[in-house]
């Protein structure tokens, strides 16, 4: 027929190159490194504009929503409400017949995230002890899951797959954590009613699920209200994505019958190479200026932000779930061994949205202090991916030098559980 291409074997292989691409962890984290370029080089070459894009405000019939006030607010509020679906249908995925089928794997990350969010408040209050810049302690919690799962993918074959599943799974029990924290200690317009109802949505979710016939597109209007209700309360809302993604049902080996499977096919590039790219650029794009410490106590909330992003994480989190995991109540990912966690603790480190919001609500009135925390996450954020990529990739070498122990014979230099697994220890 004339106007249509013949489907050749150099047509479908084109096809699936570019299906693969699409569904390229690492493409991904390409697009992100490109995201954070444009917008480190448009805020020093051009602040104005870029603070008129991303600042220029959006109402809904002339109010506020929720706290989505401009274009910014809009991104990390509603569009990554799609990247975390993603999050969400994975760690379902990965619950059915993955690294966290197991109850005790599952305990790891979430004890890391709080180990990790404990480390990172102390360390910020060792360091700045008292003054203006005190109730910033909760600024430097939060992970951020796109840009650390974006560094990840970059580090390709140097990252064993357990780790990712950890780091998922943790980032997105921090973001919770973190969410819980400004909501109880900074945040005062807080709206029972719609939280109220949201709770309600989310009960009439796990009914749903219990039906074996719920078509998807119920989970999704759910979820919409879900956003709604979590807006209007005064809760982060993107995280109704997570909500909804774990609730789409799946089952293990079932192809294109398994709905939780198909929506992430669906749904994972346009998080991927659409929502995370303008995440990015939106978020990361840091006016460096001279002057950005002049603030009273400005100095010690960048070097506090700093070294809580680095230190804090990469001692609290392997601490925690070293503890948890050697007094039994969890277990590493097949695979995970001490070393990975401390590189992925240190890529933890990572923080920009959430740790934002955090200091706007802590430095209310303090331009000053904001600027200082601003930079001090960009810093921190910097040096940890140095850190957690330099630790990964030595990890990675020394393991292609040193030659695989037979896993459960005489000659393995590794102890094994009784199953013949390596202990992570």
């Amino acid at each position: 027929m004339t106007g249509l291409v013949p489907d050749t074997p150099s047509t479908t292989r084109g096809v699936a190159r570019v299906g693969a691409l699409l569904h390229s962890d690492v493409a991904g984290g390409v697009a992100l490194v490109v995201a954070l370029a444009v917008a480190m080089v448009w805020a020093n070459l051009w602040p104005e504009a870029y603070s008129g894009v991303w600042l220029a405000p959006v109402h809904i019939h002339g109010k506020s929503f929720g706290g989505l006030v401009d274009v910014r607010s809009w991104i990390n509020g509603a569009l990554m409400a799609v990247f975390f679906l993603v999050v969400g249908l994975e760690i379902g995925r990965e619950r059915r017949g993955g690294d966290l089928a197991n109850v005790r794997t599952a305990v790891a990350p979430v004890a890391g995230a709080l180990g990790g969010m404990v480390g990172a408040g102390l360390a910020y209050a060792l360091v700045v002890r008292g003054g203006p810049g005190a109730s910033g302690w909760g600024i430097p919690m939060a992970t951020d899951i796109a840009f650390a799962l974006g560094a990840l993918a970059l580090l390709g074959r140097h990252v064993p797959s357990g780790l990712r599943v950890f780091l998922l799974t943790l980032a997105v029990a921090d973001d919770i954590g973190s969410v819980l924290v400004l909501a109880i200690f900074y945040s005062s317009d807080l709206s029972i009613i719609p939280l109220v109802v949201a709770v309600v949505v989310v009960l009439g979710l796990v009914v749903a699920r219990r039906s074996a016939g719920t078509p998807t597109a119920v989970y999704l209007a759910g979820g919409v209200v879900l956003w709604a209700c979590m807006a209007a309360g005064g809760v982060e809302p993107a995280l109704a994505g997570v909500v909804v993604g774990l609730m789409v049902p799946g089952s293990r080996g079932a192809g294109d019958r398994d709905r939780a499977a198909r929506l992430e096919r669906q749904v994972a590039p346009w998080s991927a190479f659409v929502v995370l790219p303008l995440f990015a650029v939106a978020n990361a794009g840091v006016t460096i200026h001279a002057g950005m410490l002049g603030a009273a106590g400005a100095t010690g909330v960048f070097w506090g932000v700093t070294v809580a992003r680095v230190a804090g994480k990469s001692i609290g989190i392997p601490l925690a779930a070293l503890i948890v995991v050697r007094c039994g109540w969890a277990r590493l990912p097949d695979g995970l061994r001490w070393r990975h966690v401390v590189g992925g603790a240190a890529v933890a480190g990572i923080g920009f949205t959430v740790p934002l919001l955090v200091a706007e609500h802590a430095f209310v009135g303090n331009t000053g202090l904001v600027i200082a925390a601003e930079l001090g996450l960009l810093a921190g954020s910097l040096a940890a991916v140095a850190l957690g990529a330099t630790v990964l990739w030595l990890v990675s070498r020394n393991a292609e030098r040193t030659p695989a122990p037979i896993v459960g014979s005489r000659t393995s230099l590794e102890p094994t559980d009784d199953e013949g697994r390596p202990l992570p220890w």
